[in-house]
């Protein structure tokens, strides 16, 4: 079972927008957590254009970041 962990500084913007910012990124973690491989903690520090972009795009990316680094099941790539 692998761990992820969202760190939003305050540099980042006001609260309004860091827990939109952890929002998204905890709704991208649900979206593909049965793909993750097992036994990894995944810490996530989200840039400012994350709220910049649409969620379909954040989404690709953040799949593509994971398939990069090999952290996501052969069988969801």
């Amino acid at each position: 079972m692998s761990q992820v962990g969202i760190v939003v500084g305050r540099r980042f913007g006001n609260a309004v927008k860091r827990n939109r910012s952890k929002r998204r990124f905890r709704e991208l973690v649900r979206a593909i957590y049965s793909d993750l491989i097992p036994g990894y903690h995944l810490l996530v520090f989200p840039k400012r254009d994350a709220l910049t972009l649409s969620f379909g795009e954040l989404k690709e990316l953040w799949t593509a970041t994971l398939s990069k680094h090999r952290l996501l099941n052969a069988r969801s790539i």
